[in-house]
């Protein structure tokens, strides 16, 4: 349950090794990527010669959970669940007939940093579908009797979070607390509290023009910026955005589950760290699953639980989070046996003590580079990219840089980067049946 290899923030310096030999990197030509400041400050990155007939846009602002007060906690996902709703110069039915006429998808995404409206759609029908993907993003009026319409799907959206994001959920609330601790999910407390004039306060708060990054994959930088004209965005008052603190802790929720759902992390790095290539390494070398169906995975942790001979079923991943201004890294176990603290003290023990040899680095960084190659063959998941890195960086950098970047990794740095985890405070996040799992201290 880690974020997508393509989240990986790459090396803000490159070391000239990574390019001192005939490498992978010389061999890859990316898409051109343009990226540009507008006057109202949004910051405008588009890929528009990626080869595809589908045009993709999104609009994204800084206005995820880690800027929510506590009085309007889950108000983010609430605004999520409400998108498509009416707005002042179209109805729900009108957006959803002629986006669905135009043979357009509509979507929206939330994390802890941003909320992403995103519009696709068949490059001759795409001007067409963002009059109303325009007035869904900068239009909204949260009208009180939609929002109690909208409730009963809401709650169905909640029931059906996987445990296991429910565990990553209060990992981070153990880590740091507030800001980046904030849940992503909306509390039942809050279900009916936030009405109308909660989510249009938040909206005018944080949708604005400097908060915002409009990106494309088949669209060129042009037609965004007509984009922007459109949306009609206003510039914030003022920044009240907090830097996250990492502090660490221990928090859990037990439920009527057969399984145990573990999530441990220590401080990990953020994006622009200069580190954060060796931390994608080491989350490979950890082990992210097997790259073979109904295979045993090569990673540390999976091989480490199954030599201490646990009686249970059990999966187990790295998990590697790069945010503006930190990090998480980590694992997620999940364990439907009786001795969960036996597979969670092996998978602690491999966290604070990897198996660190040039094999493994090689092993890791070969399946780093399939999977960041793999991905950016997708036109989705390249405007994933481009709108991550802008997010954080205010630049994108090409897939040459990035697959350089991965190269570059040494051994050291890789054993540096183990360090850094070992040496910080753990965080453990507890979802399920975890009546019998120890805590951190005791393992």
């Amino acid at each position: 349950m880690s974020l997508s290899t393509l989240k990986t923030p790459v090396l803000s310096k490159i070391t000239k090794r990574g390019y001192a030999t005939k490498t992978l990197a010389q061999s890859i030509k990316g898409t051109v990527i343009q990226t540009k400041k507008l006057p109202n400050s949004t910051l405008v990155v588009a890929a528009p010669d990626f080869p595809t007939k589908i045009g993709r846009i999104s609009v994204t602002f800084l206005a995820g959970s880690r800027y929510e007060d506590p009085e309007s906690t889950g108000i983010s996902n609430l605004i999520r669940s409400s998108a498509g709703l009416s707005t002042s110069a179209s109805t729900t039915f009108s957006i959803l007939r002629n986006l669905g006429h135009l043979g357009a998808n509509y979507s929206v995404s939330s994390d802890r940093e941003t909320i992403t409206y995103t519009i696709e759609a068949h490059k001759e029908n795409l001007t067409a579908g963002l009059k109303y993907f325009i007035e869904s993003v900068s239009q909204q009026t949260f009208k009180p009797w939609e929002l109690s319409d909208n409730q009963e799907r809401v709650e169905y959206e909640l029931l059906l979070i996987p445990p296991e994001l429910r565990a990553l959920d209060l990992a981070h609330k153990a880590a740091y607390r507030n800001t980046l601790g904030n849940t992503i999910y909306l509390p039942k407390y809050n279900l009916k509290k936030l009405g109308s004039e909660h989510l249009l306060f938040y909206v005018k708060k944080n949708f604005t023009s400097d908060k915002a990054i409009i990106s494309s994959v088949g669209v060129d930088a042009e037609t965004l910026q007509l984009v922007s004209e459109d949306l009609n965005l206003p510039k914030s008052e003022q920044d009240c955005s907090v830097k996250a603190k990492y502090y660490g802790g221990d928090v859990r929720k037990a439920k009527d589950l057969g399984t145990s759902y573990l999530a441990v992390v220590g401080e990990g790095v953020s994006y622009g760290n200069s580190q954060s290539a060796a931390f994608a390494v080491l989350e490979y070398l950890l082990g992210k699953g097997s790259s073979v169906k109904w295979g045993v995975g090569q990673g540390n942790l999976e091989q480490n639980i199954l030599q201490s001979n646990v009686s249970g079923n059990f999966a187990v991943s790295a998990i590697n989070y790069n945010y503006s201004d930190s990090g998480l890294f980590g694992f997620l176990l999940a364990y439907n046996g009786k001795d969960s603290g036996k597979a969670l003290n092996a998978a602690v023990q491999s966290l604070k003590s990897p198996k660190i040899t040039d094999a493994e680095v090689s092993r890791a960084k070969k399946q780093l580079l399939f999977s960041l190659l793999s991905t950016s063959e997708s036109s989705s998941e390249l405007l994933k990219n481009i709108t991550n890195q802008a997010v954080v960086t205010g630049k994108v950098h090409p897939i040459e840089k990035l697959v350089a970047a991965v190269e570059s990794v040494s051994i050291e740095d890789v054993k540096k980067a183990a360090s850094q985890v070992a040496n910080s405070k753990l965080s453990l996040g507890g979802y399920g049946n975890i009546v019998s799992t120890p805590y951190l201290d005791s393992l």
